[in-house]
């Protein structure tokens, strides 16, 4: 075999090395931004799965709250629904005052259902407790609460015939110039210009001094 023979494959070899060598380092290059590339992904998916934790323990939380809260109401309307038992129970059994109940107990049970917006129930304690205790200290206030149901109802003319009767049965009561004047109130909502005008002039006649008599003076003084 000739010199020129033998060294040909090795010049070709060492023509190729660096070629070779290229493609070597361009796959490394490759690797190292596909591990970098899959780190990154493998790093978000863990936040990911983190966040998600997080909420999900959230939600447990506020679940949780939510049945504790849940369970408190439950105890509370379980109370409450025991106090009614116990103060119309007289009404079922035609006693004229509830059995472990006094007129106090039923005016404050209705009075709290009117504060907290139960109006519709409001009016069904306030009437019993009419009906049952006319003649009660608590009776003009509990008239005068009817008529505040109704104001908040928007039945302008049922409040003002229930303020009427505070006016008419409790005539010397502190309530009768408040009533006066929630009567010319529910008159003007309701579109009667003239029954409010007398419900505000009755109010400045009889009750010269009370406070509401300068407001009700005020409002007939702007018509």
């Amino acid at each position: 075999m000739s010199l020129r023979r033998f060294l040909l494959p090795v010049v070709m070899a060492g023509a190729l090395l660096p070629g070779c060598m290229l493609a070597t380092q361009q796959d490394q290059v490759r690797l190292d931004e596909n591990m970098r590339k899959s780190q990154a992904d493998l790093l978000t998916k863990i936040n990911d799965l983190n966040a998600s934790l997080e909420s999900l323990n959230s939600q447990l939380e506020s679940s949780q709250q939510r049945m504790t809260t849940l369970s408190q109401k439950l105890d509370d309307l379980q109370a409450d629904i025991a106090r009614r038992m116990n103060v119309l129970s007289g009404q079922v059994t035609g006693t004229s005052t509830p059995t472990g109940s006094n007129p106090a107990d039923m005016y404050r049970l209705a009075y709290n259902d009117f504060q907290a917006g139960k109006f519709d129930l409001a009016l069904v304690g306030l009437r019993n407790f009419m009906s049952q205790f006319p003649k009660n200290d608590l009776a003009p206030q509990a008239q005068f609460t009817i008529g505040e149901c109704e104001f908040a109802r928007k039945n302008w003319a049922d409040a003002a015939r229930e303020y009427d009767r505070v006016y008419k049965e409790f005539p010397k009561n502190d309530f009768a110039p408040k009533a006066l004047f929630k009567r010319g109130a529910a008159l003007q909502q309701f579109g009667d210009a003239q029954g409010a005008h007398e419900a505000f002039a009755r109010l400045i006649k009889e009750y010269p001094h009370h406070e509401l008599a300068k407001s009700a003076h005020d409002i007939l003084k702007s018509e």
